[in-house]
């Protein structure tokens, strides 16, 4: 069998994680052969036997010679260095959003070689069909303001999610919502306000964060972004994350949320389009294949970098009124 008849060959690291193992699955179900899953420990033994994958304990026993891509699915402060060193070996990369938590990872990251030709960065609203559709209602309107939601339900907030240096909720959750945002409207935009607490689970991190920031020549943008012990009956990625993007404009409005799409003219007329629940990894996996095969990435480095600079200048614009409550005391 030729290179280009083949399945194209790909790695997941951090495979036994929530994002890992659901962007194994969506490769292995797009038609990619997912031959390696890179674990310390014998979490993804099962993954692997479902898969058919090799399990290796590093980035560095992955055959870059025999792999088309790798997959980096870890916690946002580990991701820079790992991709950095994938990139310098040759690898195409898909990396799990944000490409930092800071600027010194994002620095980490601009260094290594290829980084805007040869990575993608995986911010799946880009995958859902309504955005293609909102992205050009857009670019046709003189916005006035955009207001997102951004809930992602969470039983607890432990693990790599409670470590100050991931960021907290604006850097994990909201962060999709700004990149998309921030695809739209040119300029570096100032946060003329924002807003942090910690009260929903007591962690040591932002779990709650309000901002309003205002682009240059663009709109007003406002998010609220939280993790939620509540699951609602509505949602993305099977159900747990639940968005609303509200754009307004001088001639209509037009309204995302979840799987549905409203648009109001300013002559009264009003439209309304429903899609089908979207398996976002999937999609996302079908759009990097395209990516290996020579296609431009959904999001480039460059892309997710501008976000992470915005969702820094939010986590410090709301450091000063965090409220911080004490842990949940369990009896």
């Amino acid at each position: 069998m030729t290179r280009s008849a083949r399945p194209l060959r790909v790695a997941v690291v951090g495979a036994a994680g929530w994002a890992g193992s659901r962007h194994a699955r969506a490769f292995a179900k797009a038609g990619a052969s997912v031959t390696h899953l890179v674990e310390k420990d014998e979490r993804a033994a099962l993954l692997a036997l479902e898969l058919g994958a090799q399990v290796v304990p590093t980035v560095q026993e992955l055959p870059a010679d025999d792999l088309d891509l790798a997959v980096v699915a870890l916690p946002t402060t580990l991701q820079p260095a790992i991709c950095a060193d994938l990139l310098n070996r040759g690898f195409r990369v898909l990396t799990e959003k944000p490409v930092a938590a800071d600027a010194e990872g994002a620095a980490v990251l601009a260094a290594a070689s290829g980084a805007n030709e040869r990575l993608m960065v995986g911010y799946t609203l880009h995958q859902h069909p309504a955005v293609e559709i909102l992205s050009q209602w857009v670019r046709d309107n003189d916005v006035i303001a955009v207001n997102v939601r951004s809930v992602a339900h969470k039983d607890n907030i432990d693990s790599w999610r409670a470590d100050p240096k991931e960021g907290g909720v604006a850097v994990v959750n909201g962060i999709h919502a700004i990149e998309l945002v921030s695809s739209w409207f040119e300029g570096d935009p100032d946060v003329l306000a924002a807003s942090a607490s910690n009260s929903l689970y007591g962690s040591a991190v932002p779990e709650h964060v309000l901002s309003i920031l205002d682009f240059p020549r663009g709109p007003v943008f406002s998010l609220q972004s939280y993790w939620s012990p509540w699951q609602e009956p509505q949602g993305l990625n099977q159900g747990d994350w639940s968005l609303t993007i509200d754009v307004l404009a001088t001639d209509g409005r037009m309204l995302w949320s979840n799987d549905s799409l409203r648009l109001w003219n300013r002559d009264g007329g009003q439209h309304e389009q429903d899609f089908e629940p979207s398996d976002l990894f999937l999609r996302q996996a079908e759009a990097a294949l395209r990516f290996c095969a020579g296609g431009m990435p959904a999001v480039t480095f460059a892309q997710a970098l501008r976000a992470t600079q915005i969702a820094v200048a939010i986590r410090k614009a709301a450091a000063s009124e965090a409220r911080k409550v004490p842990a949940p005391q369990h009896r």
